[in-house]
């Protein structure tokens, strides 16, 4: 088929409706990168939806709005934690998209308009949120006021690492077994399955990440489409080829692999540090309160220090925290655990926006199906 075979309009669809996500993108220059993934899908389903349905390109276009339209309502959204809001569903194909993109916008507004209602109402509630604000910017012990620094503790101390096993175990599993088998062709489609599987255990493990790290991951996932005049679907041997060339898949199941020996090392470092500092803390308590540290049997040449004082069992055999040892001990448990927040908080952002950046990877197309 040639141009000529083509609709009227149809033939320039492909030029017109790349200019625009062009120009969407670089209006969403600013936003998060999760963000400016689901905008840019949103406008290519449409734009393709509205010229398969006979509408022209620049009518397609001009009824969606604007790229700075758009990027004004999904601006709106929260970059970290939440949901896409239902106001930005109503930016699909319509009899009047303009007005669903400026009726989001408008309801975006509104909704600020409330949230300010709320806090005017209730000035106690904004003054606490302020109060948290500042105390959270206090130099290197803020973060203790920190949700997100928290959360990451958690994550790297419990919750990734037993996921990372979890993933990895899945694929060299099924991996080993579908490279066993690729001799005999079976081998192939289990790697299909592979790397379809690597791509749903990403974007769920997407989601378990925003939770705990507070890094927006995208909402929408890259259809899969043909390239060419006129091509919007693809059919299904093109469709698993389009996965196997799709960088996306490849980087998943990179990622699954590595993830496994990286949250091996988090969940070590994070666990050792925090189990020190709690022990640094721990022991002063323990003597306030007029309990041992411990209970040992020595003879007389055994000799145990700490923080450079010796420790002497009474006639129990009990140990007690050396005089004067109490205050260094609290200081230096409480430095330990100040540093393992950061830490957390550190890596949680690195790690976050490695996994942001293989969600929001943009496929190849696949080939033309006409």
């Amino acid at each position: 088929m040639n141009s000529a075979d083509l609709p009227s309009g149809q033939s320039a669809s492909v030029d017109l409706v790349r200019t625009y996500l062009l120009q969407l993108e670089l209006a969403l220059e600013s936003c998060d990168p999760a963000l400016r993934h689901d905008a840019l899908i949103d406008a290519e389903e449409h734009l393709r939806a509205s010229v398969a349905a006979g509408t022209s390109p620049a009518q397609a276009i001009a009824e969606y709005g604007s790229p700075e339209e758009i990027a004004a309502a999904y601006r709106s959204i929260p970059t970290s934690g939440g949901s896409l809001r239902s106001s930005i569903s109503t930016l699909a194909p319509s009899a009047d998209s303009r007005a669903a993109s400026t009726a989001s916008a408008v309801d975006g507004g509104a909704n600020v308009s409330s949230a300010a209602s709320a806090a005017a109402a209730h000035p106690d509630s904004g003054a606490a949120s302020s109060r948290w604000q500042r105390i959270r910017r206090i130099p290197l012990v803020g973060v203790w006021f920190h949700p997100i620094a928290w959360r990451s503790l958690v994550y790297f101390g419990i919750i990734g690492f037993p996921l990372a096993l979890a993933y990895f175990v899945w694929v060299v599993t099924v991996g080993t077994i579908a490279l066993g088998m690729l001799p005999i062709l079976i081998g192939l489609p289990l790697l299909v399955f592979l790397l379809g599987s690597a791509r749903a255990l990403s974007l769920f493990e997407g989601k378990v990440v925003e939770l705990f790290l507070g890094v927006r991951m995208p909402r929408r996932t890259q259809p899969v489409v043909g390239v060419g005049e006129g091509a919007t679907q693809v059919g299904f041997w093109s469709r698993i080829l389009c996965w196997l060339r799709d960088i996306r898949s490849w980087l998943s199941l990179g990622y699954l692999v590595g993830n496994f020996p990286v949250s091996l090392a988090a969940f070590t470092v994070t666990l050792t540090f925090s189990l020190v500092g709690l022990v640094f803390v721990a022991l002063p308590i323990l003597d306030l309160f007029g309990l041992p540290i411990g209970v040992a049997e020595m003879d007389d040449s055994a000799r145990i220090h700490f923080l450079f004082m010796e420790v002497k069992p009474d006639a129990d055999g009990k140990l007690w925290l050396p005089t004067g040892a109490a205050l260094p001990s609290f200081l230096l448990g409480f430095c330990v655990l100040t540093a393992t927040l950061w830490l957390a908080r550190g890596m949680g952002w690195v790690y976050a926006h490695v996994v942001q950046a293989i969600q929001v990877a943009r496929p190849r197309p696949a080939a033309s199906t006409r």
